[in-house]
């Protein structure tokens, strides 16, 4: 299995970032290469919440459903692929106060079952991505902020 792990400090409440995270429909505004994504399932996130997003990670195409399978309010969330899923994939957000005003994220994300050739480009794609993908969150989170101001 490989695992990537990144954290990211954001100058933010936890709250806020965390409610940001939950938001599955708007992933897509900070998370670069989906090209589609919905939830599953009705009203808001929640444990057994089920998750539809495809597109393209680091030259690979990616079609998954995944299930809330930890939800710890304004500290964790956590989605895994289905267990009939084909590739076993898992993220994990761990949001920890800094201070009143920031926080840090601990992004974890989690694939099995990867060709040994593709190991080695994911890898080195994956240092580059989730740095980026913390990035944008927190452009979102700043233009948010913005907005509400």
């Amino acid at each position: 299995m490989l695992t990537f792990e990144y954290t990211e400090v954001y100058d933010h409440p936890a709250p806020i970032v965390f409610s940001r995270l939950v938001d599955l429909k708007g992933r897509s505004s900070w998370m670069k290469g989906i090209s589609e994504n919905r939830v599953i399932s009705d009203g808001p996130v929640r444990l057994g919440a089920k998750y539809f997003e495809s597109g393209k990670y680091s030259g690979f195409k990616s079609e998954k459903t995944m299930i809330v399978t930890e939800l710890v309010q304004d500290q964790l969330l956590t989605m895994e692929t289905a267990p009939d899923e084909k590739q076993y994939f898992r993220e994990s957000y761990l949001v920890e106060p800094a201070s009143e005003k920031s926080c840090r994220v601990h992004f974890t994300i989690q694939v099995d079952n990867v060709p040994k050739v593709a190991e080695f480009f994911m890898r080195q794609s994956m240092k580059k991505e989730q740095p980026k993908t913390a990035a944008g969150l927190k452009a979102v989170l700043s233009s948010q902020l913005f907005k509400g101001a």
